[in-house]
């Protein structure tokens, strides 16, 4: 654990939010067994997919970061800028695709980008998971 960054650490338990945030969501869907036209097994991998989307926006923010904390300012808001309209514009490219490709829903991959707000709202939840199995480790 001491070999892992702060902002490492940081990452790894706002992935591990984001990865509870799928099941909570999962579990969610389940409401859906209750509606005949909805299918549970196209929420799943809609939602499921948005999670792992979720996931990658999260890796390419920490690393847009990690990279922007070594440049000057002007050069860091300017990289930061780019970082930020790149995931936008792939988010609407992924929505726009399960939209098109009509095999999911698309509300259900929208839930699962929105993985990566809750997961952020889980932070303290999952920094104290983590701790704990650092700490039955023997690490920190």
């Amino acid at each position: 654990m001491e070999k892992i960054k702060k902002t490492d650490v940081a990452l790894l338990e706002l992935l591990t939010g984001i990865f509870l945030s799928g099941i909570l969501f999962s579990l969610a869907g389940l409401f859906l067994l209750f509606f005949k036209e909805l299918s549970l097994g196209k929420y799943l991998v809609s939602m499921w997919l948005g999670i792992l989307v979720a996931g990658g926006f999260s890796v390419h923010m920490w690393r847009s970061l990690n990279k922007a904390f070594g440049c000057e300012e002007s050069q860091a808001s300017r990289m930061l800028a780019t970082g930020y309209v790149v995931r936008y514009l792939l988010a609407a490219v992924f929505l726009l695709a399960v939209y098109y490709v009509g095999k999911g829903y698309i509300l259900a991959a929208f839930l699962g980008l929105m993985g990566m707000k809750t997961g952020a709202y889980l932070q303290p939840f999952s920094h104290k998971i983590l701790e704990k199995i650092y700490k039955k480790q023997g690490g920190e």
